[in-house]
């Protein structure tokens, strides 16, 4: 119960700075939600990036294991999903299974937009 109320925890906090992230992107551009998601997921997955390389530089342990659930899986993921994406494909990367990567980010980002138009346009006709 305790890594489910970490996670909830941080993924509050994620979800409150993507917001803001959005408000910020609005006072700037014209097209405030694909800056603020572009910027999101950049920074999102270097933050990731350097939360790995730290936590895998420390000793493992309950510490740096609710670090990791509070930092990665709950604000990073509550900032945007796409940073577990991102370790995701460099794990895979880093292992030597570079097709498999390769194929899994071509699927996941070209079925996650087809995805979304499908469900899109069912709603609109379903809501018409």
């Amino acid at each position: 119960m305790y890594a489910f109320l970490t996670v909830a925890f941080g993924g509050a906090i994620g979800a409150i700075l993507r917001y803001g992230a959005g408000r910020i992107a609005a006072q700037f551009t014209d097209a405030p939600g694909l800056h603020a998601t572009f910027f999101v997921n950049i920074v999102g997955s270097a933050l990731m990036g350097a939360l790995m390389a730290w936590l895998v530089a420390r000793e493992q342990n309950e510490v740096t294991n609710t670090l990791y659930l509070l930092l990665g899986v709950g604000i990073l993921g509550g900032f945007t999903t796409f940073s577990a994406f991102s370790l995701e494909v460099v794990h895979m990367l880093n292992t030597g299974a570079s097709f498999r990567a390769t194929i899994y980010a071509l699927m996941s980002v070209v079925g996650a937009v087809m995805a979304l138009f499908v469900a899109f346009h069912i709603m609109k006709r379903v809501l018409a």
